[in-house]
């Protein structure tokens, strides 16, 4: 039957691994820690194609994670500042809008993490009415 698609605004949540620096007495330790991604789809959506009034969501479409990651407890600073950006990184292969893949509940993000960027995150709604493949 499909699942729904999304478009500008849909929800993204997921769970990033940054380094942050934990103070002791030796010194500062790098120490990797979960921070939560929580984001809209914000930019690089299909004007031409609306899903609930919105700009489609594709793969390639952008996220922001708001708000930004603080470093959590014990850590004080972070190693490498996060991006706080995200991209979808899964999508539709049947259905293309603007030319690529029209995203949908469930899809994979991929989001800021340390060393680098891992596929870590998930498309979860707003739940439509618009089904696809």
């Amino acid at each position: 039957m499909g699942t729904p698609a999304v478009g500008q605004d849909a929800q993204v949540v997921g769970v990033d691994i940054h380094v942050v620096l934990v103070p002791t007495p030796a010194g500062s330790v790098p120490t990797p820690l979960p921070h939560p991604f929580v984001a809209q789809v914000s930019g690089a959506t299909c004007s031409t194609v609306t899903i609930a009034g919105k700009p489609a969501a594709t793969k390639g479409s952008t996220t922001q994670n708001s708000p930004a990651h603080i470093a959590l407890p014990p850590g004080v600073s972070f190693q490498s500042p996060p991006s706080n950006q995200g991209t979808v990184d899964q999508a539709s292969s049947t259905v293309k809008v603007g030319g690529k893949g029209l995203a949908r509940v469930g899809d994979l993000v991929t989001t800021c993490n340390d060393p680098s960027d891992q596929t870590t995150g998930a498309v979860v709604g707003p739940v439509g009415t618009v089904m696809a493949g």
